[in-house]
């Protein structure tokens, strides 16, 4: 009877102390100024950037507004004219002075005057990259011998960045400023499918922002950057040729070609200029010889548009359309243009390439080859 009477107590007392963190919130006021006289009258909202999720709003009287509240905990969150023209960035905390015109909070408490230093920093880093890139501009006119460069310069870049952002995630790796810095670092690594970068950040971060919706998500990126990352097998995608017959990755690949495998959408203006400027020639170049195949994978996109993209263009290597966003989450892209060098035997030989690398990474993976054959 006593170990029943033990048992129903813990038991209990768990269900308290979780009710009890559950109910743990922060109290929050917002505030500032609208210069836009015709928002008089209409409304701000409050939104998370997590879940995107409008949590509170406020009426615009006499060019200024106000809101108060409390919330789960301190989100990274921002404040949304109901035009949609202006917008500022913040931490929920009390006394919150919200600025439209940097998008920042122009004052508020001790987690608004760290987010402002880590914006200061951060914006003070891109400066610096900035000023890299025009002197190497300037030193490199010719667009093939610049991107070269910035290759070059691109993992010293990364390192510092990196190191960065990771400093700022270890210190608030529970609250809204480790998340917004986190999902900037994400994005970053991301979109140059650095793995080793992703699970770093990743892993700085406290129980709270592990359990946000995009960490979440982002873990699910990490699985399939893991899953498709240099030296595994092409993982299949399946859709349909603009003629509308069914088509799939794996008629193409594995089939002792190289496979340039392009990730696009109509609406992409980089994508199309990459296809102009790129992949246009390269196709000319290779099309006949038997040893590269370019394919085309149009994603996140309408059928009728990248049809008309299609005819526009005048692209010419096959193309599988008509894929959502499906090749996207199996390959862990967060954005395109997304290319990738596929070997003969099917394994992913490199990814994230863009302009004048494509070429040149075609090229030694084509000499490698000869190497080990001793052609």
């Amino acid at each position: 009877m006593n170990r029943i009477v033990l048992k129903y107590c813990a038991a209990l007392l768990l269900l308290l102390s979780g009710g009890s963190a559950a109910q743990a919130q922060t109290s929050y006021s917002v505030s500032g100024r609208i210069d836009d006289p015709e928002m008089e009258g209409h409304k701000v909202y409050l939104t998370i950037y997590d879940t995107g999720t409008r949590i509170d709003s406020a009426i615009v009287q006499n060019r200024a507004f106000h809101m108060a509240g409390t919330a789960q905990t301190s989100y990274y969150a921002r404040i949304d004219q109901d035009n949609m023209r202006e917008y500022a960035n913040l931490i929920l905390e009390d006394s919150v002075v919200a600025d439209f015109k940097t998008h920042l909070p122009v004052s508020g408490g001790p987690l608004n005057r760290s987010f402002l230093a880590y914006r200061e920093q951060i914006d003070s880093i891109a400066g610096i990259i900035t000023q890299k890139r025009e002197a190497l501009l300037k030193q490199y006119p010719d667009k093939k011998d610049f991107e070269q460069e910035i290759a070059k310069n691109t993992p010293c870049i990364h390192q510092m960045l990196y190191g960065f952002y990771s400093k700022w995630i270890q210190s608030h790796r529970n609250d809204g400023i480790g998340f917004a810095v986190w999902q900037e670092a994400h994005t970053q690594a991301a979109l140059n499918c650095e793995l080793k970068a992703l699970k770093q950040f990743y892993s700085l971060l406290g129980p709270d922002l592990k359990s946000s919706e995009t960490a979440r998500k982002a873990a699910k990126t990490i699985t399939a950057l893991e899953t498709t990352s240099v030296g595994e097998l092409f993982c299949d995608i399946e859709g349909i040729t603009p003629e509308g017959q069914p088509a799939r990755l794996s008629d193409y690949a594995g089939k002792g070609e190289f496979v340039l495998v392009d990730f696009w959408a109509s609406w992409c203006g980089p994508c199309r200029e990459e296809g102009r400027e790129t992949l246009k020639p390269l196709w000319k170049k290779y099309k006949d010889n038997g040893k590269l195949n370019i394919i085309g994978i149009a994603v996140w996109d309408e059928q009728k548009n990248t049809l008309k993209a299609i005819n526009e263009e005048s692209y010419q290597w096959p193309q599988i359309i008509r894929t959502g966003m499906k090749p996207m989450e199996q390959y862990g892209i967060i954005g395109i243009p997304h290319i990738l060098l596929i070997g003969p035997d099917g394994t992913i030989l490199t990814r994230g390439l863009r302009g004048a690398q494509i070429e040149k990474t075609i090229q030694e993976e084509m000499n490698k080859q000869k190497n080990i054959k001793g052609d």
